[in-house]
């Protein structure tokens, strides 16, 4: 609505104008009104009518003194002049004021309304033309801005008047931050949103510009370095603008002097939000223009062994060690994220690497299920965040540790000899025992023989061959029995067999009456 201000010093003309027009028809509403010329000069500074209705004959600062004074700071408010003199010398100071209108008392209805009317479309038409200017403004600096940040502003452009004026006064310092979002009710206006939100909050505060820069919201911030305490108020206004339903990374540029400079940074700043799921959420990272070097040298990582890393974090797991199964994770991660740390690779490894966990979980633990404990790769993928699927990762884990129900209070020995049970036909080692439960080899091996009265190879070799006797007994041939209890070599099979039964394999089962010839 435009505003109104009455000035005249009888209250109740003043009272009577109020209602003599229907203002809300032609889009007015009356916000004050005011005895005499000196108390309308204050009353426009303080409430910036777009039209004054004014009595020419006041006491103390009349009428045109009024105008006069509110001239020299405002060219474009309209007025009124109200009279009881039909005096032209009046009416030519009037116009040499630029107003609108000289309207003899007593007033007459039509003759007002006519004029109201007829500056209601003026100060319409005004408005129009001001919001496509400031469109205009918009479009242009949005424009300009999308190109530095895609590093296609040029010098010249960089240096003209009017690029300077789209950006308002200088800045001592420039400092470009981007900000992807994601959320998991997708919505197309999640970018227009925060962009609105946080428009109102940078132009208030007279600290930059809120601009498009797809698939980013971007801001260009002129002398507010984000450091420190003013980093943390900019990520609370981030997230305050976003809600509980949106999330968001943001990466920011150093502070340069020159805006053309912010170009060298571009590429680097939306280089870092395409590595979002390494990022940590909520927050604003800052950039290097090191970070292309860096990355290269992660791809040129070694050759990544997902069954080693597999098989280690397995046997962690089935022995019920909490802390051993986030020290596996973690040597996990380090070599995966080390081999190729892009979004998709790291997910496709892990999904590779939990399959074989859980699979051989299930297969030993009839208490685990496949396709409840498969739910990790859903959510593997399901992540935003490296940092956040880890944490989860962990706790998973950590839930199939408690639903084996494997003891870490029995001792070190008796953990270790059941395991060698469980796992006789696998490629275990005594160094593997070590590393599984955090011991020097040489050291743990001397104990499992004062525990056991055997070295460690020497009592897997003893739990194999029982296994195989037992097998040969049920029927199956020779090499299917070397295969099952861990022996890739038959004839390495057949000499360990012979050490410790006196007798191969083969005349074994005949002595034991079982059919089978080799």
């Amino acid at each position: 609505m435009h505003k109104v201000l009455i000035v005249d010093d009888e209250p109740m003309i003043r009272e009577g104008l109020k209602t003599l027009v229907d203002w809300a028809k032609y889009g007015f509403t009356v916000i004050g009104d005011a005895s005499n010329g000196r108390e309308a000069v204050e009353k426009h500074k303080a409430l910036s009518p777009d039209l004054i209705l004014i009595d020419i004959r006041m006491p103390g600062m009349d009428g045109l003194q009024a105008i006069e004074e509110v001239r020299k700071t405002d060219t474009v408010c309209h007025f009124l002049i109200l009279s009881g003199y039909a005096d032209f010398s009046y009416a030519k100071q009037a116009i040499a004021h630029s107003v609108d209108g000289y309207i003899l008392k007593p007033i007459d209805e039509d003759e007002l309304e006519s004029y109201v009317e007829r500056i209601s479309k003026q100060l319409k038409k005004q408005s129009e033309i001001q919001l496509s200017s400031e469109q205009t403004t918009v479009l242009l600096r949005e424009e300009l801005l999308q190109k530095l940040t895609a590093g296609k502003l040029d010098l010249e452009t960089a240096d003209s008047h009017e690029f300077k004026s789209l950006l308002g006064s200088e800045a001592k310092y420039y400092q470009l931050l981007l900000i992807e979002l994601y959320s998991r009710e997708h919505s197309l206006t999640m970018n227009a949103t925060l962009k609105k939100k946080l428009a109102e909050i940078i132009q208030q505060k007279q600290i930059g510009w809120v601009f498009s820069a797809e698939p980013y919201v971007g801001i260009l911030l002129k002398d507010y370095l984000l450091q420190n305490g003013s980093r943390e108020q900019m990520r609370q206004w981030i997230e305050e603008a976003c809600g509980t339903r949106v999330r968001f990374a943001a990466a920011a540029s150093e502070p340069v002097r020159e805006l053309l400079e912010l170009q060298d940074w571009s590429e680097a700043v939306r280089g870092l939000l395409e590595q979002r799921f390494m990022l940590q959420g909520q927050q604003i990272h800052m950039a290097s223009l090191t970070d292309d070097q860096q990355r290269q040298e992660h791809d040129q990582a070694d050759e990544l062994s997902i069954d080693t890393l597999a098989q280690k974090l397995y046997y962690m797991i089935d022995i019920g060690n909490k802390e051993g199964v986030d020290k596996a994770v973690q040597e996990a991660s380090d070599h995966i994220c080390a081999h190729d740390h892009s979004e998709q690779s790291v997910k496709s490894s892990w999904a590779q690497l939990l399959t074989i966990v859980l699979n051989k979980a299930a297969t030993s633990n009839p208490q685990v299920s496949v396709q409840e404990d498969l739910t990790m790769i859903t959510a593997i993928y399901l992540a935003f965040h490296y940092n956040e699927m880890i944490l989860q990762l962990k706790q998973r884990l950590s839930d199939l540790v408690l639903k084996i129900g494997k003891s870490d209070s029995l001792s070190v020995m008796k953990q270790m000899t059941d395991f060698i049970e469980r796992h006789y036909n696998e490629n275990i080692k005594l160094e593997t025992l070590a590393d599984l439960f955090n011991y020097n080899s040489g050291y743990l091996g001397k104990m499992f023989k004062n525990y056991t009265g055997d070295h460690f190879n020497t009592y897997l070799d003893q739990v194999r061959i029982q296994h195989a006797i037992e097998l040969l007994q049920e029927g199956l041939k020779v090499h299917q029995v070397s295969e099952r209890v861990g022996y890739a070599n038959v004839d390495y099979f057949h000499s360990k067999f012979k050490k410790y039964k006196g007798v191969s394999p083969s005349s074994f089962k005949s002595v034991t009456g079982k059919s089978g010839i080799e």
